[in-house]
């Protein structure tokens, strides 16, 4: 279980470390005592994890880029259980699902000391974050020895719950950081169960760097300087204690109390320092964007000596396409938004990605079937309009750890559109649909024809959108002429660092994509090459 307890104690208070109450505040707290002294039971909180009510949420509009209008026109949110407890909807206002116990009512000087912290809380999220299952619970314990406890234990795969228990509603300064932290954490365990020492190492570095990157707070509340002789002592206790956790199943203990960093500090340091690697590693990756990644990604981070030795630049191989975007207008927009625009990955190792657009389609499920044979991971860039009718498809293909992505709802020559309404009628509308049918919101978009213009791509990437083309293509889409020896030719002929190519498993008979796979996987595989996800090779997530 995850309890975040304040350090300021009942003691705390006549020494003046917690704020100075008024005297018909205190006069509502011994009210309240009094009142749900019964429910309440003097407790700092249960340690056992029970079930959680599993009712939908809703947060109102999906569009979670900044953008969000809660509270106009919205859906009302229904009550939920929490540990044992109901809890009904309060500041509806604000687009970050939020609840109070039921046995009692907040003060209306309560709520509007809620409302000011909780309104930047939830601007950041709600701009970064699919909020659906999300669910804050409040509840008050004015007997309570700290000032406020923070529960994430009801977390889980699917869900996000965070249960903040008050004696009194605390300041902004000290509340803020701790909460988001939190918050940051129920995210990331919706998509990442993290039991072991390195995810638990990664997921507090990457709630570290939100906090800073988001609510710019003056100071970090945990210090993150980890150099010189200190780094490379913590590195190699990490990388012991991780190896001994795979080998005995033991470790974690020597740096988190539970789950929470021990008072010395180096979890959070070593964590930090990892995400902040993983940073300089991958262009355009930050705490936003790879909430949901496995932690496996950061164990690189632990090498005692680490080079980012990065391409030069990124470009198609395969060279122009009649009445289609030059390869040399593709490779300027790689180099103008690096980490928002991508041809191929940016480092070198021997990597594949295989993409497939258009569908879902019959022509998915035989590709499925064979990336399952040759247990192997791929990423699909489907059309919203083709979707509806393949839900078994679909959920197949997630189930199996495939990147699923958007390629638009209706494949438009997108420069045509403006930014709105490439956004509203093509991309969100599919991403909607997405969410709707699999409870994901794809963060990769694949422009038709490879058509997006550089206003395009900046707003995107405000929207947390990344534009994902291609540096191979293997022109399969014009299966009339172009066979399966052709299909496999282009592939094994332009064998690079960190390939993604372009195929279809939809749009026309795909018969010679699916009858072309077998060998290109196989000549990849001799080459010493591993398949991969976009996620993988991005080190970005593949879901918002």
């Amino acid at each position: 279980m995850m309890l975040i307890e304040s350090k300021q104690r009942s003691q705390a208070i006549e020494n003046s470390e917690r704020p100075i109450l008024s005297e018909s505040v205190l006069l509502l707290i011994w009210v309240l005592a009094s009142l749900l002294l019964s429910a309440c039971g003097g407790s700092s909180g249960s340690t056992a994890k029970v079930p959680v009510d599993t009712t939908s949420i809703s947060s109102g509009s999906t569009d979670n880029s900044g953008n969000n209008d809660s509270g106009n026109g919205k859906t009302p949110r229904a009550s939920v259980t929490l540990a044992g407890v109901d809890y009904q909807p309060i500041l509806d206002e604000l687009a970050l699902p939020t609840y109070w116990a039921i046995d009692s009512e907040p003060s209306e000087e309560m709520l509007s000391g809620l409302n000011a912290q909780l309104a930047r809380l939830s601007n950041a999220f709600s701009s970064q974050f699919t909020l659906d299952t999300f669910v804050l619970g409040i509840k008050l314990d004015p007997l309570q020895t700290q000032a406020f406890i923070i529960d994430i234990s009801s977390s889980e795969l699917g869900q996000s719950r965070v249960i903040l228990t008050l004696a009194v509603v605390p300041e902004d300064s000290v509340l803020t950081q701790p909460l988001a932290r939190a918050i940051y954490l129920a995210l990331r365990q919706a998509h990442q169960v993290e039991d072991g020492l390195l995810g638990k190492l990664v997921s507090n570095g990457l709630a570290l760097h939100f906090i800073e990157s988001k609510l710019k707070p003056a100071h970090l509340y945990q210090e993150t300087e980890l150099i010189g002789v200190a780094l490379n002592d913590a590195i190699t206790q990490a990388k012991s204690a991780i190896d001994n956790e795979i080998d005995n199943g033991t470790g974690v203990d020597v740096w988190f109390d539970g789950t929470e960093p021990k008072d010395d500090g180096i979890a959070w340091k070593l964590g930090y320092y990892l995400v902040e690697q993983h940073f300089s590693r991958y262009p355009g990756s930050d705490a936003s964007n790879a909430f949901s990644l496995d932690p496996g990604l950061f164990r690189i981070n632990l090498a005692s000596s680490i080079t980012v030795n990065h391409k030069d630049e990124q470009y198609v191989r395969t060279g122009d396409v009649a009445n289609q975007v030059e390869i040399s207008e593709l490779t300027r927009q790689a180099s103008d938004y690096i980490g928002a625009y991508f041809l191929e990955g940016w480092n070198r190792d021997k990597l594949i990605a295989l993409t497939f657009d258009d569908g879902p389609s019959i022509y998915t499920t035989q590709i499925l079937d064979l990336l399952a044979q040759y247990k192997i991971p791929a990423s699909f860039f489907w059309m919203g309009q083709n979707m509806k009718s393949n839900q078994a498809i679909m959920s197949r293909a997630l189930a199996e750890g495939h990147t699923l992505a958007n390629h638009s709802w209706s494949h438009p020559h997108g420069r045509s559109l403006t930014n709105n309404d490439l956004w509203q009628t093509q991309i969100l509308k599919t991403n909607e649909l997405f969410e709707t049918m699999l409870g994901i919101s794809p963060r990769f978009y694949r422009p038709p024809y490879g058509e997006i213009t550089d206003e395009q791509v900046a707003f995107l990437d405000e929207k947390g959108m990344k534009v994902i083309l291609w540096s191979v293509d293997t022109r399969d889409w014009n299966s009339p002429i172009v066979t399966v020896e052709n299909i496999s030719d282009v592939m094994i002929n332009n064998l690079h660092p960190e390939v993604i190519n372009l195929m279809h498993d939809a749009g026309g008979n795909r018969t010679n994509t699916v009858d072309a796979l077998p060998a290109v996987i196989d000549y990849y595989r001799s080459q010493g090459y591993r398949f991969v996800n976009l996620e993988t090779m991005l080190g970005i997530s593949d879901k918002r």
